[in-house]
């Protein structure tokens, strides 16, 4: 999430020396940064922190950097680069099939790294995502899967269709034709209020509490998924 208009860097590194030098280095480089010292605090902090770019340590205790990587994915979308102290061909392979976006070997220049940082922050997003959170839910979209706070959801093919939908653009009012051509297609012969039909379903099966609704009517236009304002 970026502060002031300047994006938000997580680094993950067991080395203190090493957090020490990036936080004060990539500040200098107009950076917000945040660091831990190993996975397990970087999965508890994350979440809420929302960071533009991940800087990721390969090689550390608990949890290391390539085994990292895909849970860290189920939280965020942010590009990760990975730091190692070996450059051989098949850490970086490793690295990068694991889902990292990029790779730099240690030792390294900091502004090699700042410029990396960037390139990756400016690349667009090419592909749809795989995996989606909102608030407590997660939707792993290749699956066809949905859970909320850790709890499966069972959903049909239209209730899955149609959340994702929803979850994709969280905040974006979606109105009911808008849905009808993205979830059932524009030529689909429907009853008229299919749409409003599945909203309650979808409520009903994610106990969308009344106080503090994920899925909003919004009067006399359409739906969207959003957190409280």
């Amino acid at each position: 999430m970026e502060v002031l208009g300047k994006a938000t860097v997580l680094v993950i590194d067991d080395e203190r020396n090493m957090r020490e030098m990036l936080e004060i280095g990539l500040v200098q480089y107009d950076f917000a940064v945040t660091s831990v010292p190993d996975g397990v605090e970087a999965l508890a902090v994350v979440r809420g922190l929302q960071p533009d770019i991940i800087l990721l340590d390969m090689m550390m205790p608990k949890i290391d950097g390539v085994s990292l990587v895909p849970l860290l994915r189920r939280h965020t979308e942010a590009p990760i680069v990975m730091l190692s102290a070996r450059s051989d061909a098949q850490d970086k392979i490793a690295a990068l099939t694991a889902g990292a976006d990029d790779y730099v070997a240690k030792p390294f220049h900091l502004g090699e790294v700042a410029a990396r940082l960037r390139a990756q922050l400016r690349r667009p997003q090419l592909v749809q995502r795989d995996f989606i959170r909102f608030d407590d839910i997660g939707v792993d979209v290749a699956k066809r899967e949905v859970q909320r706070a850790g709890k499966r959801i069972e959903l049909t093919t239209r209730e899955f269709d149609l959340l994702v939908a929803l979850l994709r653009e969280p905040g974006r009012v979606f109105t009911r034709e808008q849905l009808l051509d993205r979830v059932w297609g524009s030529d689909a012969a429907v009853e008229p209020n299919v749409v409003e039909t599945y909203i309650s379903y979808l409520r009903t099966k994610l106990a969308d509490r009344s106080d503090r609704p994920l899925i909003r009517t919004i009067r006399r236009v359409g739906y969207t998924a959003r957190l409280n304002d």
